[in-house]
């Protein structure tokens, strides 16, 4: 037995009413009313960008702070739901799983801009803290050196074990560490 180690950052999008089960507040209406209240403030304040959510946590006043404790608090429970799941559906794939890190992406900068089509739509997708990045490192055992490429074939089976479980699921990059 040959045992190979690959590195996968995958985003995966969780189905919001399936957050909404476990949560008091809805991802959607958080996400939506973020979106709202950060598009008045960077119109009011003449930004040609949209702040991180962290930027608001540190100054206090601008944006709801019952809301922000939402947004936290739903990105916390998210990030859960993934690691669970993941751990759960791929355990039988591989033969280790070491999770390295975890983001809720409604925390990052977003990538729309004021003035853009769509802008409130696409900002509220990105302030829904149901999608999460996450980065782990896995030992896959394969049969005597079969000199398989194994980023292939392991980002192929990681997007087919979990497509079934997430509204959304993207291996955005995977290496072969050996």
């Amino acid at each position: 037995m040959k045992v190979t180690q690959v590195a996968l950052s995958v985003k995966i999008v969780l189905d919001t009413e399936a957050m909404n089960d476990h949560a008091a507040a809805s991802a959607d209406v958080v996400g939506s009313e973020l979106a709202l209240q950060i598009s008045e403030y960077a119109r009011n304040s003449k930004l040609g960008y949209y702040p991180a959510l962290d930027f608001f946590t540190d100054q206090p006043g601008i944006i709801d702070r019952d809301l922000l404790d939402a947004a936290d608090n739903l990105s916390w429970l998210a990030t859960r739901l993934v690691r669970e799941e993941v751990r759960k559906r791929l355990r039988p794939l591989f033969a280790s799983m070491r999770f390295d890190a975890m983001q809720n992406l409604a925390f990052t900068m977003p990538t729309v801009r004021p003035g853009q089509p769509n802008a409130i739509t696409r900002l509220t997708e990105h302030y829904t803290p149901n999608v999460v990045k996450l980065d782990l490192t896995a030992s896959i055992m394969t049969r005597h050196d079969t000199g398989q490429d194994m980023k292939g074939h392991s980002s192929h089976q990681v997007y087919r074990w979990l497509k079934d479980h997430f509204q959304d699921v993207e291996v955005t990059s995977c290496r072969q560490l050996d």
